[in-house]
């Protein structure tokens, strides 16, 4: 009887930590899904044409970065008839971002309101990231966190200018002008994310 204890004592420590499933050593079935948080910087300029906006995003993050992405928005509403043409054309200035290859962008887009207005910049910190939940087999979870990690890269101060193109049209009366500038939206957007990792069970009958 005064054996017992002293067994049970002892015994937790003559178990393998693989045989217990506490280590992230173990390679097996995984269940992996992502716990996403998104920030968002928003300004609205207004710009006469050929007027350029520099405009900033400062990205300071604890967590893994997914992606950062511009998008730039306007309706030109102001104008006489069909055929809305007023526009912009961006530029990024990935300059400032501290770590990370990141190649910059231009792009060129209407004001029309369809579907195919506005222009949107993106750039993935995380490769392949997609947000959806994945099941992983013959690895281990920490093998599984470094996979999904974006190695500190992106964090800096992100950066595009804005330059309008305002296209305006015989005024009704001359020396009027109908069209001569446009309210640019600007949207910055972070989405950071931690990765859940969780041992797929299966219940034998």
């Amino acid at each position: 009887m005064i054996a017992f204890p002293s067994y049970f004592a002892i015994i937790p420590s003559l178990i393998d930590d693989e045989m217990l499933g506490s280590g992230n050593g173990i390679k097996g079935e995984w269940m992996v899904s992502f716990e996403e948080t998104t920030e968002t910087l928003s300004e609205t300029i207004n710009l006469a044409d050929d007027e350029a906006y520099d405009t900033f995003f400062d990205v300071v993050s604890e967590t893994n970065i997914a992606y950062v992405e511009l998008s730039i928005s306007c309706m030109d509403n102001d104008d006489p008839g069909p055929g809305f043409t007023d526009g912009m054309e961006v530029v990024s200035d990935v300059s400032g971002v501290n770590q990370g290859d990141f190649e910059d962008q231009s792009e060129e887009g209407t004001c029309n309101g369809g579907g195919n207005s506005g222009i949107t910049m993106r750039w993935d910190i995380t490769s392949n990231y997609t947000g959806d939940n994945i099941t992983q087999s013959d690895t281990t979870e920490q093998e599984i966190l470094n996979q999904w990690t974006d190695n500190g890269f992106g964090r800096g101060v992100w950066a595009a200018t804005v330059t309008a193109d305002i296209i305006s049209p015989p005024a009704p009366i001359v020396g009027d002008i109908v069209d001569s500038d446009e309210d640019y939206e600007i949207v910055w957007t972070i989405v950071s994310y931690t990765v859940i990792v969780e041992p797929v069970i299966e219940i034998m009958n």
